[in-house]
């Protein structure tokens, strides 16, 4: 897999707030649209920089996308990329590149943070 980074930089990203319900799943039907994704199709998992990444296989024991057009999050990778039941995630539909990426909300708390602190040594904190 690529680096998350360059695919971020380089292609188009559409985003998706979510919450991971009681089983694990967190309702992606708005993300998993945007890349093109149907129920049924099987998916698989891996762990990057911290990033749940989600992609198309065609293994055929690899997890699936429900009819409710959810993707149930393995425990053991929430737990590694330190996600909780009930927590809000960020949901990045890399479009070009045909990936989802689950952000964990201690990673967005250390965005909007740093970004925060950006705009304390900006010389004019309305500009854009």
């Amino acid at each position: 897999m690529a680096e998350l980074g360059v695919l971020v930089e380089s292609g188009s990203v559409r985003f998706s707030l979510v919450r991971i319900d009681v089983t694990g799943t967190v309702a992606a039907k708005a993300a998993l649209s945007q890349l093109g994704w149907r129920a049924g199709q099987s998916i698989r998992f891996d762990v990057s920089a911290g990033l749940l990444v989600v992609g198309r296989t065609s293994e055929r024991l690899a997890a699936r996308i429900p009819s409710k057009m959810g993707v149930v999050l393995p425990a053991r990778l929430r737990s590694r990329c330190r996600m909780q039941v009930g927590e809000q995630v960020l949901l990045a539909s890399l479009t070009e590149h045909d990936l989802l990426v689950v952000y964990p909300q201690h990673v967005l708390h250390a965005m909007v943070t740093g970004f925060h602190t950006s705009l304390l040594h900006r010389r004019d904190p309305q500009d854009c």
